[in-house]
């Protein structure tokens, strides 16, 4: 059996795995990210240090940011230290081991296709919610990148119309869950809430700023969904990111982009999208990190 390092980078925390080849994960920690490249890099070389004893094959390491297939950070989104940096050079020669360094939404899907609710599926899209939003194409089986990889970067993508202020027009700014959610709830109770669930647990007990922010946060998914529904037109869109894992969320996303499929004309005549939850949730970015090292899996 071989073995490899799964490492999923998140602007607050990183998750590091030993992935077998079954896309099994053996073992896995968590722990806050590092904020300096040094230190970060140090992180994954302690990890494969701590479990030397599997012979780790190479490392995948999933990370926000747009990345060219050569490794270079064209952005890196809350990894800073990453920013026009090429870190798969950086981190073979650090590491002395294989390195593939993937955008985070393209891993999740890539996990999914390999191991997931996308096994059988050729064309879908993986949608992520997180911090902000990110995501990946698959078409006739095989992961579509675009040009220097900005292909599924749905959150930057514009909900308006208006000229200048893009970046509070972006999807991200209005159905992600921090940058979204969390952002829109913050600003009316003028206090910082950066949790989705303090939000929820809110609205169920009666406030109705969280109710009506949430009810914002479902319709500004579904309209996104939509979107991307026309555009590329895919059999299934999966939903990924801790929220996702809330039954009642992705309840009240489906029900909405359902509503705007009925309630928009040309929608109600046509086969749409069905919207689905991903199946790996949190291990998602770990798996789907080796998952180019694998023969048998289609990127």
């Amino acid at each position: 059996m071989k073995y490899y390092a799964g490492i999923d980078i998140g602007g607050t925390h990183i998750k590091m795995g030993i992935i077998n080849e079954e896309g099994k994960v053996c073992l896995s920690k968590n722990e806050e990210t590092a904020k300096e490249r040094e230190a970060l890099m140090q992180q994954v070389k302690d990890f494969l240090l701590k479990h030397s004893d599997y012979s780790i094959q190479a490392v995948g390491i999933s990370t926000p940011g747009i990345v060219r297939t050569d490794g270079y950070m064209q952005t890196s989104g809350a990894i800073k230290c990453f920013f026009h940096r090429n870190m798969k050079k950086e981190f073979e020669e650090y590491l002395n081991l294989p390195v593939v360094i993937e955008n985070d939404g393209k891993a999740a899907a890539c996990a999914e296709k390999w191991q997931g609710a996308a096994k059988d599926i050729d064309n879908f899209v993986c949608l992520t919610l997180g911090t902000a939003i990110g995501g990946a194409i698959y078409i006739h089986g095989k992961l579509y990148r675009g040009l220097g990889g900005l292909a599924g970067e749905f959150g930057i993508s514009l909900a308006g119309h208006q000229k200048g202020h893009y970046d509070e027009q972006s999807f991200s700014y209005h159905a992600a869950t921090v940058a979204g959610l969390c952002r829109h709830y913050s600003y009316r109770v003028h206090e910082r809430v950066l949790d989705a669930q303090e939000i929820m647990i809110r609205a169920k007990q009666g406030d109705t700023i969280a109710e009506e922010c949430l009810k914002e946060f479902y319709h500004s998914v579904a309209v996104l969904l939509m979107n991307i529904a026309v555009t590329i037109a895919p059999e299934v869109i999966l939903i990924g990111g801790g929220i996702s894992s809330n039954g009642d969320v992705m309840k009240n996303i489906i029900a909405d982009y359902q509503q705007i499929c009925q309630d928009y004309h040309v929608l109600s005549l046509v086969n749409m999208p069905r919207i689905q939850t991903c199946y790996l949730h949190n291990q998602a970015g770990m798996i789907g990190a080796v998952a180019p090292f694998m023969k048998d899996v289609r990127m």
